[in-house]
């Protein structure tokens, strides 16, 4: 699925190949990729694919009508971020599957599937589908959307239905016919959908010999019989770009005019004068050994706008632009050749040179081509299959096919070793949602700018998509010449950009990879200085060189993944309860809902492994669902005096129905709201802004309590505090164990309490370990704490008060 989304030219053909390779792997009868929209809600725009296309009416019916329930498995993939199923018989669809197609920073859509079995594959396959279609996100963020690449190819398909040159696309793995312009129809007497599909090879009667010359892209004279006409064609054969795919376009000309004045130039007939000058192509006869024009023919003359007898004072190297370029070419191959008009335009034409006998002296036939609309056609195609359309720079494709070179040469003679950089931008989602996507694009074109001018002679410069750049540095023979390049693109990258007015600064992450004579595959090297870039990005460093121990550090973190969505579904995970006392009187007055993992062979995972992974999937919105759950069901057989705290996630409190769903589940437990205590992060309130402000007034609402988590840790937390609709703050531990040590930590503390205390709501130390640390909060008037001193988190039963 990897290698076919890369080869695709576009997104739409990019996910239409993903949908049908995993719809041929299960058997399920169609796929769609439905889009998140700006909001986070489902966009109106989608992507098919149907091994019946004729069902398309029926199931694009069954999706709208699913589209606009509250319970539509593509929206509940986006909100949710994890995989959905669900039995359903409407109209043969038996089942459908929804996954996650997820970016760096959000699930950018669902990717939905009909199936007409009702009964889901094993969970191996199932499993393998999850993580398809997760990285999927990665496709959307980097291929072009088709509207990129409609504009080019209008214009080239454009040229091709005009051009007065039969023209054929050909797949040149199989000889299938895939495309024909209309004059290649007329010409071979063949409508266009009875040449599409077929064998281009039955075109001619002579196929070994074709198929010989296309395989080596030579050109090769045939006869073309229709009754009892016989025609002279000449087909030549060159590689394009079809559609993403590598392709072969053929060229057939009728030469038969061409063939007969040459036949009658070599018996000095007197006739050829009539064939020449009659040829609709442009024809000259030059002196083999001076070039000068002995005969010149109307269609040359019309060509290129001398009249006859200036054209008998000129050589055929006065129409070049560059004179000495193709003299060698001249002895009889094929070539093209730049050539000025009397105007002074450019017209690329290709020659067909022909020696023959002219008035008793040695002398040249050459027949002219136009191949000027062609070849830009040619080089708009190959702009838009190898290069990024809005910077200009390399794509993924062609920066792929320039490793594999310097992997090669890294193998041969040479054993040249390399590097390959792999840059994500800082921070750069952050000017796009304040500046827009005009101002986006602007940054990146000037950080290419920048980019390339770092760039040495034979070095590859390019843009895999979004804000990610890679960078392939030939001749680099240590870690320490590779770093040195790094910093160089820091220092590049370092000074401002003006974007519209604004001073806006952009860094990378740099993640680097050393390739040479060792180097195994090289298709690790992009995937390694990938996960390096991250592992930069993760522990805040500029850059990072990969080394072994990443890739199993990034193979671990997979596993774990695929193990907890499996937890999930087994019911691994158990919730413990940790009391929070009154340091005056030793009463527990509240209790918190921690989340356990009981691994079936690990045993219990701390929840620091597995809760930032979680963060991370999306899976920590059905994890946070059921510990509410679950410590809803434990609040209503606690004691009514104690009040229960449990965490909540940033992508829990954004959830659009996440309000709806707590009262739903305070009703049907029957708790009192004000009993139920939720806890948020500080560091998740400043990222989100006025939009978690808004959802926390909306929760405060519902009765319940707010709290602030680990509070301190934060950088903006008493600017923005008066904001917010808060009950509670907890200090966070690192303050509290480090009190016996830090004069400044007990000040720290001393300011959050009286802050507490000055805006009326309560305070809670957390992370108390030893009596010591408990007397001197009491004694700075601290009233709640919790910790291990007091006592451990325990299952609900275990509890006591």
């Amino acid at each position: 699925m990897r290698e076919a989304t890369q080869r695709a030219g576009s997104l739409e053909s990019a996910l239409r190949a993903a949908l049908q390779r995993i719809c041929a792997v299960t058997g399920w009868q169609a796929g769609r990729v439905e889009f998140a929209g700006e909001t986070g809600d489902l966009s109106t725009r989608s992507v098919w694919h149907l091994e019946r296309p004729e069902r398309l009416s029926a199931l694009r019916r069954i999706a709208e009508r699913r589209r606009r329930h509250a319970g539509a498995l593509a929206a509940t993939v986006l909100r949710e971020g994890e995989p959905q199923w669900r039995p359903d018989a409407e109209d043969g669809a038996a089942a459908v599957f929804a996954f996650p197609a997820v970016g760096r920073q959000k699930t950018l859509a669902a990717v939905e599937f009909f199936s007409a079995a009702a009964e889901p594959p094993d969970d191996a396959l199932l499993s393998g589908i999850a993580r398809a279609c997760a990285e999927l996100g990665r496709v959307i963020e980097q291929k072009p959307p088709e509207d990129v690449l409609r504009k080019v190819e209008r214009s080239y398909q454009d040229l091709f239905e005009s051009v007065s040159e039969a023209l054929i696309v050909v797949d040149p793995r199989t000889g299938i016919i895939q495309d024909a312009n209309p004059r290649a129809s007329e010409l071979y007497g063949i409508p266009r959908e009875g040449m599409l599909g077929s064998s281009v090879h039955s075109l001619w009667s002579d196929a070994g010999v074709a198929r010989a010359a296309i395989a080596r892209g030579r050109r090769f004279e045939t006869v073309l019989r229709r009754g009892t006409l016989e025609t002279v064609l000449e087909v030549s054969a060159s590689p394009v770009q079809y559609h993403g795919e590598q392709a072969t376009l053929l060229l057939t000309r009728e030469v038969t005019q061409r063939v007969r004045v040459l036949d009658a130039l070599r018996a000095s007939e007197e006739r050829y004068r009539i064939l020449f000058e009659n040829n609709p192509q442009p024809m000259w006869v030059e002196d083999a050994e001076t070039g000068m024009f002995l005969a010149v023919n109307e269609a040359a003359v019309r060509h290129y706008g001398w009249p006859h007898e200036k054209f008998l004072t000129m050589r055929s190297a006065d129409l070049r632009l560059d004179p000495g370029a193709a003299a060698e070419q001249r002895s009889g191959a094929p070539a093209v050749e730049r050539h000025r008009t009397c105007s002074g335009e450019a017209h690329d034409l290709e020659l067909s040179v022909h020696e023959v006998v002219f008035e008793s002296r040695r002398a040249l036939l050459v027949a002219a081509t136009d191949v000027t609309a062609r070849r830009k056609a040619q080089a708009r195609l190959l702009q838009a299959a190898f290069y990024d359309p809005l910077t200009g720079l390399p794509n993924r494709a062609l920066f792929k096919d320039r490793l594999e070179v310097a992997f090669a040469r890294a193998k041969g003679r040479e054993a040249a070793q390399f590097a390959v950089l792999f840059l994500d931008l800082d921070r750069f989602k952050l000017v796009n949602d304040s500046l827009g996507h005009r101002a986006g694009d602007e940054l990146l074109v000037q950080i290419a700018r920048r980019l390339e001018s770092c760039r040495r002679a034979g070095d590859t410069v390019a843009r895999l998509g979004g804000d990610e750049f890679t960078l392939l540095v030939e001749g680099v023979g240590s870690e320490e010449e590779a770093i040195a390049i790094a910093e160089r693109v820091h220092r590049a990258l370092g000074p401002p950009y003006l974007i519209e007015g604004h001073e806006v600064f952009a860094g990378a992450s740099i993640g680097i990879a050393l390739g040479g004579p060792a180097t195994e595959r090289v298709e690790h090297l992009l995937r390694d200085a990938d996960t390096a870039m991250y592992r930069a990005k993760v522990r805040g460093c500029r850059h990072a060189v990969f080394d072994s121990s990443m890739h199993e550090r990034v193979m671990a973190a997979l596993r774990l993944e695929n193990e907890l969505r499996r937890a999930l579904e087994r019911g691994e995970f158990r919730v413990h309860y940790q009391p929070i006392v009154e340091l005056g009187s030793g009463r527990t007055t509240g209790v918190e809902a921690l989340v356990r993992w009981e691994h079936r062979e690990r045993g219990l995972v701390p929840p620091s492994e597995f809760i930032p992974l979680a963060e991370e999937t999306g899976l920590v919105v059905p994890l946070g669902r059921w510990v509410l759950e679950e410590a809803c069901r434990a609040l209503s057989a606690l004691p009514e005096r104690i009040v229960l705290s449990v965490n909540l996630s940033g992508r829990q409190l954004l959830q659009p129905e996440f309000t709806s769903q707590l009262r739903e589940m305070l009703q049907r437990c029957r708790i009192e709201p004000s009993r139920l205590r939720l806890e948020l992060t500080e560091s998740m309130l400043i990222g989100n802004g006025a939009a978690a402000i808004a959802a926390l007034t909306n929760l405060r609402e519902t009765g319940v309590r707010l709290c602030i988590d680990d509070f301190g840790t934060g950088y903006s937390s008493l600017s923005y505090l008066h904001e917010l609709p808060i009950d509670a703050l907890k200090i966070d531990r690192s303050f509290i164990g480090a009190m016996g040590e830090d004069e400044r930590k007990i000040k720290i503390v001393q300011s959050i309490l009286l802050l507490g205390k000055g805006l009326g709501i309560d305070v809670v130390a957390e992370g108390v370990e030893t009596a010591k640390q408990a007397e001197l909060l009491r004694k700075l008037g601290c009233e709640r704490a919790q910790g291990y001193f007091f006592a451990r988190p325990v299952p609900l039963e275990q509890l006591s008060f």
